[in-house]
């Protein structure tokens, strides 16, 4: 366990944070609906600057690996441009990986 991790599970106990499981509950059920539709999008740029990161490929080097700008994997990244079927399969080629989308 990390250190911050420690730091907050004790603020939790001690009654200084407030759970984010109590605050959720508490946001009517529309609102709570947005806020998962837009963390699968945040899910997704996060995997994907994890993944980069992860093989040491900086955004330049992506980039050329794809044969797109720098700037479009820039966009990816920060939510700026949606991430299509077409961007996931070329990112797993550049990458060296396998990209499978399931239904479970």
């Amino acid at each position: 366990m990390r250190l911050d991790e420690k730091k907050i599970k004790k603020a939790l106990k001690e009654g200084r944070l407030i759970p984010w499981e109590k605050i959720f509950s508490e946001y009517p059920k529309e609102r709570q609906e947005k806020i998962k539709e837009g963390a699968r999008y945040i899910m997704a740029r996060m995997e994907l600057r994890k993944l980069r990161r992860k093989l040491k490929l900086s955004q330049t080097a992506l980039a050329k690996k794809m044969k797109v700008k720098r700037e479009y994997i820039s966009r990816l990244e920060s939510g700026e441009q949606n991430v299509t079927l077409e961007s996931l399969y070329r990112i797993a080629e550049a990458t060296g990986k396998k990209f499978e989308l399931r239904f479970v």
